[in-house]
């Protein structure tokens, strides 16, 4: 079958049209609620740490719950699986909106809708992508990834300007109830998927029978393991930038609500770019030379905007962050995918996905509790730092980069 009889037939497929329209909305959903959450309670406390307090509140019970659900979510329905997430998140909002704008002055609900989309964040991930082979067929599957893909990236990259407009024309607490409708329109999408009920799995391996045999592929492929790692150490650098962007755009840059949307838009959209360009480079040879120099690149772009005091140079050092970014991610995730076997590729992942985003909220926690001790600049160039000494590291490690996984 030629590349356009796939595209065709993917786009005839009903049920993929919804899950992608509906996947749409709620990723414009997710960037306008973080960006309105983040808005109104930095408004309201003027702390970073109040900030940071929020992401906490929705990676702690993410990673928890990711790491207690994983080896069990194909024991249930995915389909209602994603649907009672999207409407939870819904009603999530929608009570939020109404307490905010009844008078009260208190930010619980603001944290309680943070709580609620960590909790079932890591149910709609995984439910979603492992349903997409059920919806299309075998030689399609590049082609739908590459679409839902494609949607999440213009969701990241509109959202957040997006965001900051509607909340500097109709405040943040209107765009909460956007959020609620955008979350239970998805979710009715869902709905209207004809996809017939999958046969749920109910292997008798215990938990722990199943994180083990992800966990010992590490063992046995040291490489992986330490690019594990370097992803983890970008991750608790994120964790950090987190508490630290709004404030800064808004604080030291003197920015409106629609700089830190765009701020926030400049990585995604660097990353959008800079993932066509990645096939282009795949030299075996210098793959890990390619994939540490985006690393250091990465770092050097946190130092950057520690000394910056123009709003669109932060912009534009963002957006080259984001363009070099793909070049260790995308070699880092085929290199499992082509050195784990097929049987353990879901158990290796959760245990990768665990390693890297349990740093994230220790760089949260550490980004509120510094800021307004040492202040942000120096927060930006020190996580900068330590990513670019790693990664250099990394480069006079010659075992490393003369690793045989990179040369088959």
């Amino acid at each position: 079958m030629n590349q356009t009889a796939v595209q065709a037939s993917v786009w005839q497929q009903r049920s993929y049209r919804w899950i992608l329209f509906g996947q749409l909305i709620s990723e414009l959903g997710a960037s306008l609620g973080t960006l309105a959450n983040s808005w109104l309670i930095y408004q309201a406390t003027g702390s970073q740490g109040a900030v940071g307090q929020m992401w906490l509140l929705y990676f702690l019970p993410s990673l928890a719950i990711q790491l207690v659900a994983g080896p069990y979510i194909d024991r249930f329905d995915k389909k209602r699986v994603m649907i009672f997430s999207q409407w939870m998140r819904a009603a999530a909002f929608c009570l939020s909106f109404a307490i905010i704008t009844s008078g009260t002055e208190s930010l619980w609900p603001l944290y309680f809708t943070a709580l609620i989309n960590g909790l079932v964040q890591p149910l709609y991930v995984p439910a979603s992508q492992s349903l997409l082979p059920a919806l299309v067929k075998r030689e399609q599957l590049l082609q739908a990834n590459a679409y839902l893909d494609s949607v999440l990236r213009i969701a990241l990259i509109t959202g957040p300007p997006l965001a900051g407009i509607l909340v500097a024309s109709i405040g943040g607490e209107s765009v909460l109830a956007l959020v609620a409708i955008s979350y239970a329109l998805s979710g009715f999408f869902l709905v209207l998927c004809p996809i017939a009920p999958a046969d749920t799995v109910n292997k008798k391996q215990s938990w722990f029978v199943m994180f083990k045999a992800g966990l010992a592929i590490f063992w046995q492929k040291p490489l992986l393991l330490w690019l594990g790692l370097y992803s983890a150490l970008v991750q608790f650098a994120v964790g950090v930038t987190l508490v630290l962007n709004l404030p800064f755009v808004a604080g030291e840059l003197q920015g409106t609500s629609f700089h830190v949307g765009l701020f926030l838009a400049g990585y995604p959209l660097g990353y959008f770019f800079g993932s066509l360009l990645v096939p282009r480079f795949r030299s075996s040879f210098g793959q890990p030379l390619i994939m540490l120099g985006s690393l250091v690149v990465g770092g050097l772009s946190f130092v950057a905007i520690g000394f910056t005091h123009e709003i669109w140079l932060a912009i534009t050092i963002e957006l080259l962050a984001g363009l070099f970014a793909p070049f260790f991610q995308v070699h880092s995730t085929s290199l499992y995918q082509l050195h784990v076997p097929s049987e353990l590729m879901g158990r290796v992942l959760s245990v990768r996905l665990l390693i890297v985003r349990a740093t994230m909220p220790v760089g949260i926690w550490l980004g509120g509790q510094l800021s307004d001790q040492v202040g942000m600049r120096p927060l930006y160039i020190s996580v900068g730092a330590v990513i670019v000494l790693a990664s250099l590291a990394g480069v006079l490690f010659r075992k490393f980069v003369n690793n045989r996984i990179f040369h088959i």
